[in-house]
């Protein structure tokens, strides 16, 4: 990905604070709003530790997040407690990597940009 392309990135993840998760697996679909902070071009979400997400994380790694200006299609993993750690105690991280980024209009329906990662 070229400088540009990767600034713009960058911009866009850095834009929010929240993003809304969505996954589906055994526990069925789920869709909670969860914080997250970028590093790079990963995502680290701070999901509850009883959060279904989790259980449904074990069995079914592709995820789409949310947010007012972009939709993001990834891989999750749910990371090592020595790995990384999440502001709260009642918070596990799960590192996301962006497989494609949807960047949407001010409507926040219509898709006018997509990048592959």
């Amino acid at each position: 990905m070229n400088r540009h392309l990767r600034q713009r990135v960058a911009d866009l993840f850095n834009a929010y604070d929240v993003v809304m998760l969505v996954t589906c697996g055994q526990a069925g679909p789920q869709i909670s709003q969860v914080a997250y902070k970028p590093d790079g071009d990963l995502l680290n979400l701070f999901v509850p530790h009883n959060a279904d997400h989790l259980f449904n994380l074990e069995s079914q790694s592709e995820v789409v997040l949310l947010s007012q200006g972009w939709k993001l299609q990834g891989t999750a993993i749910i990371a090592n407690v020595s790995d990384l750690s999440a502001p709260y105690e009642w918070q596990k991280v799960v590192t996301v990597t962006p497989n494609r980024l949807h960047v949407l209009a001010d409507d926040g329906q219509n898709t006018i940009e997509s990048i592959d990662f």
